[in-house]
């Protein structure tokens, strides 16, 4: 779905801000490992029960996560 377009990314960047595994966001969501992947390849579907709990566990809002394209910090220093 063209609505979450953004998810899939922001979640991986989170998960490697973060330095967490698929594993462990599905632990502390409680969303199956077998669904998170297929949720994360197939870029669609969520619940809203889904998307709260993947928002409350990396502190951001679901609108954020969902609706906003996530930008990486640079590590170069100058």
């Amino acid at each position: 779905m063209q609505q979450f377009k953004n998810a899939s990314s922001n979640i991986k960047l989170l998960l490697s801000y973060k330095n967490w595994s698929q594993e462990v966001l599905s632990k502390k969501t409680g969303i199956s490992l077998a669904t998170l992947k297929r949720k994360l390849s197939a870029n669609n579907g969520w619940t809203l029960l889904e998307a709260v709990a993947i928002a409350e566990t990396f502190d951001v809002s679901v609108e954020e996560l969902f609706f906003t394209r996530m930008i990486p910090n640079s590590t170069e220093t100058a």
